[in-house]
C-alpha cells in the first residue's frame, strides 16, 4: 500500500497462555507494524479526514488516544503520529488536530483520554476526493487534581522522547520510564547516553513529569521475580552483579541512593522474602495482568491456594489477600500499580496510582508521599477512604484502656466510577466487614462501619465494577489504628509466609538450575533471613538448617 498521509497496519492474534509465549513475551517491546497490502484504489480517488480533539472544560485543543478502525476492523494511523501496536491495542496518539487521507468506506473513530475523560465514538463515512471533518470535545467525568489526587504508572517501557506526549494524552501526572530493564541475562533495554539525557527528571509542565534512569530487575534467578528500581538520578552499574544474586542486591544498591522499590506484582516468589527484610516501599496489586482486553491469571509465582484465585474475576483476590497478610505481620506497605506498556498490550496509564500530596506537584513530592502511603491503586473506580478523619497513610493512635474499648472508629468509604459499580467494600484487618452491593446503572457507591477500637490494625477499602472480560477495581493503603502497645499480629498470617518462604529455600537447596553453587549459596541465606523473620513473628522455631546447604556437583545450566 502507498502512504500518502495515512498508514495501514494489521491486528496480531490474540494472546495465548503465558507458558507458551514466554519467548514473545521477550520479543513484543520490538515488534513494529505488520506488513502492509497493497490497496488497488487510485490515490485521487481517496478521501481525507480531518479531526479535532477538543477539552471541553479549557475550548483548547488536547492531545488523546485514538482508536481508528475500517469495516475490517483494521487500524489506520495518521503519518508521524505515535503509534502502539501490540496484540489486540492498536492506537495512536492525536495532537489537538490530525488528518489522514482513507480509501472510500466506513471508519469508527474512538477517542480517550486517560480515567478521567468521557470516551468519544464516532462513526465517519470517507467518500472519494472528499473531506470529512469531525470535532471531537471530551469531558472529564472527574478532576481528581483539582481534589489533590495526582496518577502515576510506575511500570513504564515506552520511549523516553515520547513521554511529554503520552503523559498529556493520557492525562497522567507522572511516570517513571524504565530504560534499563534486565530480563534474566539479557538486557531488554538501556539508558540513554548522559549526553541525551543529562536530567533524570523532566517536567513537561507544572503537573507532569516522567525520569529517564529506572530500572527493572526481572527473573535474574530460579526463584527471582521482577522489582522496579524508582528514584535513580544516574544510571545504575549493574555490569558486575552476578545472574543469580537476590533482588535484595539490587534494593540495597538503589536505597542507598535514596530510591525506592516497587514490587510491580506482590505475588512474586520473593515478595515475601523482600517484604520481610525491608526492601519494598509500595506493593503492585492493580498490575499488568489487567488490560482493556482482559485478564491473565496466575501471574506470579507464589502458591494459589483457592481455585477461585485461578480465575479473572479471583486474580485480584489473591494478590489483595496476600498483601493483607503482610499488613498483618505489622509491615506497613502502600499499594502501588502499573501497566508495562511497551511491553503489553495496555495503553500507559490504564492501571495506575493516585496519590495525595498536600502541596503542589512535583516528582519527589509524588514518590514521598506514595511511601507515606496516601494512594489508592485503580484500573476504573476513584476510591476514597476517611477513619475518623485520617485518610490513607494516616495512623490512629489510642491509649490502651484496661477492660474498656480505647475508642469508637468510624469509617466512611467512597466509590465513583463512570462504569457500573459492583459493590464497595471496607477491610479490617483482611476480613471485609462492610459490603454495599450496588443495583443496576450505578456509579457511586457509600459505605459507612462503625465499630470500637480493641486492638490494634488497620483499614481498606476496596471496589469492583460490574464483571465483564475485563476486571476492573480500585484498592486504598490502610489507614492504620494503634491501641497501646499491641502490634496487632495475625500470627496465623505469619506461620504462613514462614511456610512460602521455607519452600522457596527448599526448592534453592535443590535445583539445578542455579549456574554455580555460590549463586545457590546467596539465594538460599536470602530466604533463610527472611524465614528468620517470619518466625520470630510466628513465635515458631526455624526448620532445621542441613550440614550442607547443597550435597551436589555445581551445575552449569
Amino acid at each position: 500500500m502507498k502512504q500518502i498521509y495515512g498508514k495501514k497496519v494489521r491486528a496480531l492474534g490474540r494472546p495465548q497462555p503465558f507458558s507458551i509465549l514466554l519467548g514473545m513475551f521477550i520479543c513484543l517491546p520490538f515488534l513494529s507494524f505488520a506488513p502492509q497490502r497493497e490497496l488497488r484504489i487510485p490515490n485521487q480517488l481517496w478521501g481525507n479526514l480531518r479531526v479535532s480533539i477538543i477539552d471541553q472544560e479549557t475550548g483548547r485543543g488536547c492531545q488523546a488516544r485514538c482508536y481508528l478502525t475500517d469495516a475490517a476492523d483494521q487500524p489506520w494511523s495518521p503519518s508521524g503520529a505515535i503509534t502502539y501496536v501490540k496484540p489486540l491495542e492498536r492506537h495512536f496518539i492525536g495532537s489537538g488536530e490530525f488528518q489522514i487521507a482513507l480509501p472510500p468506506g466506513r471508519y469508527t473513530l474512538r477517542v480517550e483520554r486517560g480515567t478521567e475523560y468521557r470516551p468519544v465514538s464516532r462513526e465517519v463515512e470517507i467518500h472519494p476526493a472528499d473531506v470529512h471533518r469531525e470535532k471531537l470535545e471530551l469531558l472529564r467525568w472527574i478532576n481528581m487534581n483539582a481534589r489533590g489526587w495526582y496518577s502515576g504508572d510506575l511500570h513504564n517501557h515506552r520511549d523516553w522522547p515520547e513521554m511529554p506526549a503520552l503523559l498529556l494524552a493520557e492525562d497522567l501526572n507522572l511516570a517513571p520510564t524504565l530504560t534499563t530493564w534486565l530480563f534474566g541475562d539479557h538486557a531488554m533495554a538501556s539508558p540513554p547516553s548522559a549526553g541525551t539525557a543529562a536530567q533524570a527528571v523532566r517536567r513537561v509542565d507544572a503537573t507532569h513529569a516522567y525520569s529517564v534512569f529506572d530500572t527493572e530487575i526481572e527473573g535474574r534467578g530460579p526463584a527471582s521475580g521482577s522489582v522496579v528500581l524508582l528514584g535513580l538520578r544516574a544510571p545504575l552499574d549493574l555490569s558486575g552483579f552476578s545472574l543469580g544474586a537476590p533482588n535484595s542486591v539490587y534494593a540495597e544498591l538503589v536505597h542507598r541512593q535514596g530510591g525506592y522499590v516497587d514490587a510491580e506484582k506482590i505475588t512474586w516468589a520473593d515478595s515475601a522474602a523482600l517484604v520481610a527484610l525491608g526492601q519494598i516501599d509500595f506493593a503492585g496489586l492493580v498490575y499488568n495482568s489487567f488490560s482493556p482486553h482482559g485478564v491473565e491469571p496466575g501471574w506470579g509465582v507464589n502458591p494459589i491456594d483457592k481455585p477461585e484465585y485461578a480465575t479473572p474475576a479471583g486474580t485480584p483476590l489473591w494478590a489483595m489477600d496476600l498483601y493483607y497478610m503482610f499488613l498483618n505481620c505489622g509491615f506497613k506497605l502502600p499499594v502501588s500499580a502499573g501497566t508495562a506498556s511497551g511491553v503489553k498490550s495496555t495503553p500507559l496509564g490504564y492501571d495506575r496510582v493516585y496519590v495525595r500530596l498536600l502541596g503542589k506537584f512535583g516528582y519527589d513530592e509524588w514518590l514521598r508521599a506514595l511511601k507515606a502511603g496516601r494512594s489508592f491503586a485503580t484500573n476504573g473506580p476513584m476510591l476514597f477512604l476517611d477513619v475518623n478523619g485520617h485518610e490513607p497513610g494516616g495512623a490512629i493512635v489510642l491509649p490502651a484502656i484496661a477492660k474498656k474499648a480505647a475508642g469508637r472508629l468510624k469509617v466512611h468509604a467512597e466509590a465513583i466510577s463512570l462504569g457500573d459499580l459492583n459493590r464497595l467494600e471496607i477491610v479490617w484487618k483482611g476480613q471485609v466487614v462492610k459490603t454495599v452491593k450496588a443495583g443496576d446503572n450505578v456509579q457511586s457507591l457509600n459505605a459507612d462501619f462503625e465499630m470500637d477500637a480493641q486492638e490494634s490494625g488497620w483499614f481498606a477499602a476496596r471496589a469492583f465494577e460490574q464483571p465483564t472480560e475485563m476486571v476492573r477495581f480500585a484498592h486504598t493503603s490502610p489507614v492504620y489504628v494503634q491501641v497501646g502497645g499491641d502490634g496487632g499480629l495475625v500470627a496465623d498470617d505469619a506461620k504462613y509466609l514462614l511456610a512460602v518462604v521455607e519452600r522457596q529455600v527448599k526448592f534453592c537447596e535443590t535445583t539445578s538450575r542455579f549456574r554455580n553453587e555460590a549463586d545457590r549459596q546467596a539465594m538460599v541465606a536470602f530466604f533463610r533471613k527472611a524465614a528468620a523473620v517470619y518466625a520470630r513473628l510466628a513465635g515458631m522455631p526455624l526448620r532445621a538448617q542441613p550440614t550442607e546447604a547443597s550435597g551436589r556437583k555445581e551445575t552449569n545450566e
